[in-house]
């Protein structure tokens, strides 16, 4: 029941919330994007025309690529439409139900919810010519989707409110965090999703973790941008984040810190793929290059401080490189796999 009102619900979200975003800019080749050209080196077809890209990255952010791209090649118009995760995988799914798929890429938070894409034959395989520049830890094996920004789940607290930094998962099920802690909504995030599935699996935590966050009264809110502000208002002193969210609200100077568990952290890299339904296929894989590339890759940084999947790049203030922390890493697949049976316990173990 709970899967149909998210498909009824998607449908009725589908009619007011499409953004997009346009420029002009001489077009440059998607297969070398060294060299300007408004068509492909490989292919000869223009780099035009529509796309659609449905996403849970941050508006501002998405909103910028794609001026960005309409600029780089005027006689393309990359537009969007952003939610969280779960929302936007209930839209795709409403879509395909009615054969009025309007997608031509995907770019959402986690490898698990990509799987999900590839097994209901959604998504095309892709050798994007950035390979040789980007960590491929985080590129599907077999090509489906890129990883743009790896990402992991911490801690954050209001650095007003916390005189010891905390170092351990386990410091939220403290008496100083009872009823002073807040989270994402795994049925609402896909970073959250990916958390709860790599905390449940990991060493010492396990589900056993969870019911101690909710016999310590955690507040759940539906994504990464309501933990920020709960905690950064001092609503919370400590909360449960992406590390990107953490470290750009602390850089426009919220009392924030962020800090990796020891137990180590969920991690994630924004994937994203080019699906079977896009009707401009030349243009799709030009953006999927174009979010690979060292421009977007510091607007990422710079702008909502995204550690970039490019290698030789410099990684945010206060980042973690991918090498230098603990990472907590499942196969995809399994995590696939075991995804809705999770989320299902999770609601029942929160009430949700």
């Amino acid at each position: 029941m709970k899967k149909l009102f998210s498909i009824l619900f998607a449908l009725l979200l589908t009619a007011g919330m499409l953004s997009g975003c346009g420029g002009d800019d001489t077009a440059a080749d998607a297969d070398d994007t060294t060299t300007s050209g408004e068509e492909t080196a490989e292919s000869g077809a223009e780099i035009s025309g529509d796309i659609m890209i449905y996403t849970s990255a941050e508006d501002a952010f998405i909103s910028e690529v794609c001026a960005m791209f309409n600029e780089k090649y005027p006689e393309a118009n990359a537009q969007y439409y952003r939610s969280g995760t779960e929302e936007v995988v209930s839209k795709i799914m409403a879509e395909k139900m009615t054969n009025s798929l309007q997608v031509d890429l995907i770019m959402v938070s986690d490898a698990p919810t990509f799987e999900s894409l590839k097994a209901n034959d959604l998504l095309q395989p892709y050798d994007s010519p950035e390979l040789d520049n980007i960590y491929t830890e985080f590129v599907d094996p077999e090509h489906y989707y890129y990883g743009t920004f790896p990402a992991a789940m911490g801690i954050v607290y209001n650095t007003n409110l916390v005189t010891e930094a905390p170092t351990s998962w386990l410091d939220l099920l403290s008496e100083d965090a009872k009823a002073n802690t807040v989270m994402p909504n795994p049925l609402y995030s896909g970073t959250a999703a990916n958390a709860l599935m790599e905390l449940t699996r990991a060493e010492g935590l396990g589900w056993d973790y969870y019911q101690g966050l909710y016999d310590n009264e955690v507040m759940v809110v539906n994504g990464n941008g309501g933990v920020i502000n709960s905690v950064a208002a001092g609503e919370n002193a400590y909360g449960i984040v992406c590390d990107s969210n953490a470290l750009a609200a602390a850089a426009s100077g919220s009392p924030l810190a962020f800090v990796y568990p020891k137990e180590g952290v969920p991690a994630t890299a924004d994937p994203i793929g080019i699906t079977t339904a896009t009707d401009n296929l030349t243009t799709a894989q030009a953006f999927l290059d174009f979010m690979l590339s060292e421009d977007v890759q510091t607007l990422g940084r710079e702008l909502i401080g995204k550690a970039p999947i490019r290698k030789g790049m410099e990684n945010p203030d206060g980042s973690l490189a991918v090498e230098d922390r603990v990472n907590l890493v499942t196969d995809a697949k399994v995590l696939f796999e075991a995804r809705e049976q999770e989320k299902e316990q999770f609601s029942e173990m929160f009430g949700f």
